[in-house]
């Protein structure tokens, strides 16, 4: 089979360990992190913050010799082997239907377009052989040789569990278990409908598509991760109900992430220059002289030919402190390094990851609200983000972490594993650039005070508890304050990337919204970072200038949306309705590219920040 490339990002996002892949020939899972091959130059990505906080919520899910993290392995244009880097992947499903084209009329004679069936031999993985080309195919009852495809459903629990349908046992459920006789997957018309699309033994019994929808029909789950090893352990139970999943389905695989963007420990270059250069101290630390090492290896000793060996020690010494007791929230230190103050945060480099400047107020030429609004205003020229793989979930989406209060940030622990023993997890590096905007604390709770917005608060504190229901987890209440800095943040994003040069899939937030009771925190983060350098061009951190301009634009666009009075009117504790997380918000106004938001395009509703058709007294900013 020949090689099959995806990106970094890819493999973490979409195909990660246990999601399910059409290749051009065959249907594959992705394997475990047991089956992801790495040679020589294996590189690893230095992030203590947040590795501290794996160790911190995940528990006993990670091996106690836990070592990090890693990238993902980079193809080698010169090997072709089988101990190649890569990752492997693995054959599912099992089951397949032979491409004959077979085709017979209704039995009642009718030979209208409405009667033909499509019939399709079906055949177990055992029965196929492989061809030179690496191909599967079936050799029928003549010897002719037939192209076969994989069955396109399957059956999975919200544990995450996949395993075939078991075709033959539900097939004859009411009948013979032990027949053998050859099966078909037979298709009535042209239409979709399940009824229409059925499963025949040669002996007379059937099922249809539309029993498999049926609750508790497909049986309980047994526990089978196809893309582990083993797949089953022998004393492992589920006993969950499963659902049938078709493979191409949007909610086959549902990545559990976790993102944080890179600091500098302080102003001291040299401690700067240690975390930038991690990885390579790492590896040769347990040489006698690794510091002469270090200042002769082509591309460290220029970065730390001005330190000397005293400081580059005691910055060791420093870091390894500062990381054995690190385990808080990481945004808390983000918002807190870049609301500062500080006219100049970090360094300008080429291996620098975090550069930013907060720029004087009063040079912005702010005017009202927003020079109430914002206390401060930072151009971040450079940044890195640092994504990792932690877990996944099937049929529903995990919470994530942007839905745990600032203070309190709870990872999803209940997903499927990416490993028997994870003695390590993947994970990506971006850099970027960005603006920040640091809220002044006292503008808001002057807002929330106000009576009009205590009565919205509780609409929306019913609707989280509606939406959590919905799902079998306990309510999340982020407060009103959460909502309308994520609503500001996708106007604001929407009117960056009409300026800026990058499209608005590229642009990403993070939103920082302490709770009651918390140290007040509040801002936002609009950044942009790609696996190279052309997230670093300046495009948005030059948007820094204009905040004010852009800010009042974004709000004027809001007050009226193409699907008015509709979409003003739509409320979050609707009894009939799913979109619970959602005020006055749709694709038409406040929702974005799902890429781009934290929250997957959840909390929103323009009402709380200007006026509407339908409301105004809880708006947090009058008519611009």
């Amino acid at each position: 089979m020949a090689d099959i490339t995806q990106s970094f990002s890819q493999l973490l996002l979409t195909y990660g360990p246990g999601a399910m892949l059409d290749l051009p020939d065959q249907a594959v899972i992705v394997s475990g992190l047991q089956g992801w091959r790495y040679g020589p130059n294996m590189k690893t990505v230095a992030e203590d913050r947040l590795i501290a906080l794996l160790r911190d919520q995940l528990g006993d899910k990670l091996s106690p010799t836990f070592s990090g993290l890693r990238h993902p392995p980079e193809q080698d244009e010169e090997r072709r082997d089988d101990r190649a880097p890569g990752v492997e992947v693995l054959l599912f499903p099992s089951w397949f239907t032979v491409d004959d084209d077979a085709s017979a009329s209704g039995a009642d004679g009718d030979h209208s377009s409405s009667a033909i069936e499509k019939r399709r031999r079906m055949v177990e993985f055992h029965h196929l052989t492989v061809t030179k080309a690496g191909k599967l195919s079936y050799r029928d009852d003549q010897g002719k040789r037939r192209e076969v495809n994989p069955i396109r459903f399957v059956a999975a629990c919200t544990k995450g569990h996949l395993q075939d349908i078991s075709w033959r046992f539900l097939v004859h459920r009411n009948g013979d278990q032990t027949c053998r006789k050859p099966m078909h997957w037979v298709e009535r018309g042209v239409s979709s409908d399940p009824s229409d699309i059925s499963v025949r033994c040669t002996c007379g019994s059937m099922l249809t598509m539309a029993d498999l929808y049926k609750p508790k029909f497909l049986g309980t789950c047994r526990a089978e991760s196809p893309w582990l090893q083993p797949q089953r352990l022998h004393d492992e139970e589920c006993g969950i109900d499963l659902r049938l999943l078709p493979r191409s389905a949007t909610n086959t695989y549902f990545a559990q992430t976790v993102t944080v963007i890179s600091l500098t420990n302080s102003d001291d270059r040299v401690r700067q220059t240690v975390q930038e250069h991690r990885p390579t101290i790492d590896s040769i630390r347990a040489l006698p002289n690794f510091i002469d090492v270090l200042r002769s290896l082509p591309h460290t000793k220029d970065a730390f030919s001005e330190f000397s060996n005293e400081e580059i020690l005691r910055a060791l010494d420093d870091e390894t402190g500062e990381a054995a007791t690190t385990s808080a929230n990481p945004r808390i230190a983000e918002f807190d390094i870049l609301a500062s103050g500080t006219r100049f945060i970090g360094h300008d480099g080429p291996t620098s990851h975090l550069f930013a400047e907060t720029l004087p107020l009063a040079e912005l030429g702010l005017k009202q609200p927003w020079s109430d609004f914002l206390a401060g205003v930072v151009k971040v020229h450079r940044l890195r983000e640092v994504t990792c793989l932690y877990g996944f979930t099937r049929l529903e989406p995990p919470p994530t972490a942007a839905e745990s209060e600032l203070d309190e940030i709870q990872l999803a622990v209940d997903g499927a594993d990416l490993a028997r023993n994870v003695e390590w997890l993947p994970a990506i590096e971006q850099f970027g650039e960005g603006i920040f905007l640091h809220v002044n604390p006292d503008f808001l709770n002057r807002w929330r005070g106000d009576a009009a917005v205590g009565e919205r608060t509780l609409v929306l504190r019913e609707g989280e508890a509606r939406e959590a229901e919905k799902f079998g987890r306990p309510p999340s209440h982020l407060g009103a304050a959460y909502w309308t800095l994520h609503s500001l943040s996708h106007s604001f994003m929407s009117e960056l990337s009409l300026e800026c040069g990058y499209p608005l899939s590229s642009l990403k937030e993070r939103v920082y919204s302490s709770g009651s009771g918390q140290a007040d925190r509040f801002g936002l983060l609009i950044y942009t970072s790609t696996a190279g350098g052309q997230g670093t061009l300046g495009g948005l951190s030059g948007m820094a200038h204009r905040v004010g301009e852009l800010l009042s634009r974004a709000m004027k666009r809001l007050e009226l949306c193409s699907n008015d009075p509709i979409c003003a009117e739509h409320s979050p504790n609707g009894e009939h309705d799913d979109r619970h997380l959602h005020g006055a918000a749709c694709h038409a106004c406040l929702l974005i590219p799902e890429t781009s938001c934290e929250a997957r395009n959840n909390r929103l509703d323009r009402g709380l920040l200007v006026p509407t058709v339908v409301a105004a007294r809880y708006a947090c900013f009058e008519v611009l």
